[in-house]
């Protein structure tokens, strides 16, 4: 994978964690809390976007030499499988207004949203054993992008509030982004050859 590629998948990925912090990052609260519920969201959202590549890599690499002769029609159909829930995902919110009162983000509750918001890097993480062998440099690039993407949306929030159709825009591109990846994996292999 060249490196704009595996840029293009960390924001892909990033796209419900920067919401999630658009949201929260709404919430009226002191400066201190609100620089605790940056970090804490952002810390978390960063290392689970690492982690679950790295779970989905060594798993991916156990089933690899059962699957060694299809292994780019997997690739393919799990990258599709990711786009499509993301678009899903674009046409089914409405971007609704949410409350600005202030929150304090719990460590359960960034936990949850970390793990809730990464499930789909898991996915990407068994794609990438089947392509790449550089799964601790990939998953990296993705934890520190999404890190820096979700540091900047919390704190971007008031401008973006009044914009949550950016969600349906980010979950589209996400989902093209990964899409075209699929392809040319397909591509690669000789399939359309």
């Amino acid at each position: 994978m060249h490196f704009l590629e595996i840029l293009l998948i960390a924001a892909a990925l990033s796209c419900d964690a920067m919401v999630c912090c658009v949201i929260y990052g709404q919430k009226r609260c002191s400066a201190e809390i609100r620089r605790r519920n940056a970090l804490l969201l952002s810390l978390s959202f960063g290392i689970f976007q690492f982690l679950m590549p790295v779970l989905g890599f060594y798993g991916g690499k156990a089933l690899l030499s059962a699957i060694d002769k299809y292994d780019h029609w997997v690739a393919f159909v799990l990258l599709c499988a990711v786009s499509f829930s993301m678009v899903r995902e674009g046409l089914g919110k409405g971007g609704g207004e949410s409350s600005d009162e202030c929150y304090v983000v719990g460590f359960a509750k960034a936990m949850m949203l970390a793990v809730a918001t990464s499930i789909d890097a898991l996915a990407v993480g068994i794609t990438v054993a089947m392509l790449d062998s550089r799964i601790l440099y990939i998953a990296s690039v993705i934890g520190v992008v999404c890190f820096l993407l979700s540091l900047g949306c919390f704190y971007a929030a008031s401008r973006l509030s009044g914009k949550m159709w950016l969600e349906r825009v980010m979950n589209f591109a996400g989902a093209a982004v990964l899409m075209f990846i699929g392809v040319r994996v397909l591509i690669e292999h000789g399939v359309f050859g």
